[in-house]
């Protein structure tokens, strides 16, 4: 959480432009939570359920960096982390009783 930095979220530029940034996790981490999406049509020994839980995963553990990048305190204190980690808690659980 030491990495996670305001200043790397995304934004918008001088000129109007969305930059996009990592909030401080390293580049490799947020290419292969971005890639999910992408793959999961070619994951066909996984469930249409197991693959929106996953997807699901991608995007919460995604979203959780920006809230915390942008503000721990307040995320924490209005228990939007929490929220997102109970979502994290039921997609792992669920996954993991399909057996597969």
């Amino acid at each position: 959480m030491g990495s996670l930095d305001p200043a790397g979220c995304d934004r918008v530029g001088p000129d109007g432009r969305i930059v996009e940034g990592t909030g401080g996790v390293d580049a490799e981490t947020m290419s292969t939570l971005s890639v999910v999406p992408c793959v999961l049509s070619e994951a066909v020994w996984l469930t249409p359920d197991q693959q929106v839980r996953l997807l699901a995963v991608a995007c919460v553990v995604s979203g959780i960096v920006w809230l915390l990048a942008d503000g721990p305190g307040t995320e924490i204190l209005h228990s939007l982390v929490a929220r997102m980690c109970t979502t994290l808690d039921h997609c792992g659980a669920t996954l993991g009783h399909h057996g597969r």
